[in-house]
């Protein structure tokens, strides 16, 4: 009795003309299979109705959209960065004072983000969160992007801050579920969350030591 060796005959019929041809198009159909499956998640990561979109915050001249707006566009508009190390309580301004500032020249380090204030002659006016989402290299600080701010009553100008249109002082958990047309995560201590997608807007209550906070912020990862 002869014994056939089944590996033997599928390398021998791998090596005729029609067997590599079939191994070519196994390739390119796996190939083409996995292009497509990135092209589906690319489109569905960019698609709002998925991702969400994002809940700008005005600070006094200027819109932060997490997300999507640069240190660069903070720069224009007249304002710095600063540690938060750098903060001198002064008792003649009634808050904190930043003498030095973050070098705009500057590179940020690779797939890092950083936690500053947004200030403007040496006075705070948010918190803001920026990120260089480059996985190899370095990038020029302008170019990073912001992925988080927080504004709270104590705040310098906070009285012109909006989110949704509505000013900080009149923002409430209904107002904000008015306009979003949804309810929100609500955890023990009050403090209100939205969530869609890669954003989320947070409402955190009056208290006795930075009074009424909303944050916006875009997810990294």
């Amino acid at each position: 009795m002869k014994i056939t060796d089944k590996e033997e005959i599928r390398i021998a019929e791998e090596q005729t003309p029609e067997g590599k041809k079939k191994k070519m198009l196994s390739k390119i159909g796996t190939i083409a299979f996995f292009a497509v499956l990135f092209i589906v998640f690319y489109i569905l990561d960019q698609n709002h109705v998925f991702s969400g979109e994002p809940y700008p915050i005005h600070v006094e001249n200027i819109t932060v959209i997490p997300g999507e707006t640069t240190v660069e566009d903070i720069l224009q508009a007249g304002y710095d960065l600063s540690d938060s190390e750098h903060g001198e309580w002064m008792y003649d301004v009634g808050g904190f004072y930043y003498s030095e500032v973050i070098d705009s020249t500057a590179e940020a380090d690779p797939h890092s983000y950083y936690n500053l204030v947004l200030v403007k002659e040496g006075i705070d006016y948010a918190r803001i969160t920026i990120y260089n989402s480059e996985e190899w290299k370095s990038k020029p600080l302008p170019e990073c992007r912001v992925s988080k701010i927080e504004v709270a009553a104590f705040y310098e100008e906070s009285d012109q801050a909006t989110v949704l249109g509505i000013s900080l002082s009149e923002v409430t958990q209904e107002a904000i579920s008015e306009q979003l047309g949804s309810e929100p995560e609500i955890s023990d201590s009050g403090r209100c969350v939205w969530k869609k997608g890669k954003y989320s807007l947070t409402l955190n209550p009056d208290d006795s030591t930075s009074g009424r906070t909303i944050i916006s912020e875009y997810v990294l990862n």
